[in-house]
């Protein structure tokens, strides 16, 4: 499904204009990936596919258009959705869906997020600085693509992390936080040539995630995070505690 996931995140982005473009981003875990790719560091992928727009530039409707024209459904408040069968990756119609016991089902989404509420989207304030100026662009294979920046992606997962109730979305999220801070030392103070402490990203965010990251130890998270990264517990806690 992560093959497939990446291949459908090339063809969304492939149908897209070249104004389209300028206002159609890709955030989450693929834009972690890719921004890594950049800097030449193999990363996990992902099966969701995060897209952001500015509906005072581009129409809701447009992404909808997309979407539709993909084989992608409407799905609870933010999402879209392909259903495809585990073992034979056939994919399956809604309806056909509901024929086969749901561990026999895959799926891959569509999210959509925008700076500002409005319908079947996921309001992310942070956003908005993307649109100003806090961006970048990632090269997949022929196209360049919005993506916002490392500090960006960093706080959004710094936001996300403590009130995720999926642990498998959670324990990804550190991966990639982890990931993004190891990878940007832009970010970083450093003492003696080793990194000490973050700078500049928003302290209400560092300090919810802080009060988090105990739980994450005890619960499980980081070690499911240290084996998806495959690294030791005590390198990611550490890097996590520099905060």
């Amino acid at each position: 499904m992560i093959e497939k996931s990446d291949e459908l995140l090339y063809e969304f982005f492939r149908r897209l204009g070249k104004n389209e473009l300028e206002e159609i981003g890709l955030m989450g875990g693929w834009a972690v990936h890719y921004l890594l790719k950049n800097k030449d560091v193999v990363h996990i992928g992902s099966r969701d596919i995060d897209i952001f727009f500015d509906p005072a530039k581009i129409k809701p409707k447009v992404i909808e258009e997309k979407l539709k024209g993909m084989g992608f459904h409407p799905h609870s408040t933010f999402r879209w959705v392909r259903i495809f069968h585990s073992e034979t990756e056939k994919e399956l119609g809604l309806e056909e869906s509901k024929k086969h016991p749901i561990y026999n089902l895959s799926y891959i989404y569509f999210d959509i997020a925008t700076p500002v509420k409005i319908g079947h989207s996921m309001p992310e304030p942070l956003l908005k600085k993307v649109f100003k100026k806090e961006k970048e662009h990632v090269k997949i294979k022929d196209i360049q693509i919005l993506v916002p920046s490392p500090k960006i992606m960093i706080e959004m997962k710094l936001k996300s992390i403590p009130g995720r109730s999926d642990a498998f979305k959670r324990t990804k999220d550190i991966a990639d936080l982890y990931a993004l801070l190891n990878s940007h030392h832009e970010l970083w103070l450093t003492k003696k040539g080793e990194l000490a402490k973050t700078k500049g990203l928003n302290k209400k965010l560092v300090k919810n995630f802080k009060e988090g990251l105990e739980r994450f130890k005890i619960d499980g998270t980081i070690a499911a995070s240290a084996t998806m990264l495959r690294i030791g517990q005590d390198k990611l806690t550490g890097l996590l505690e520099k905060i």
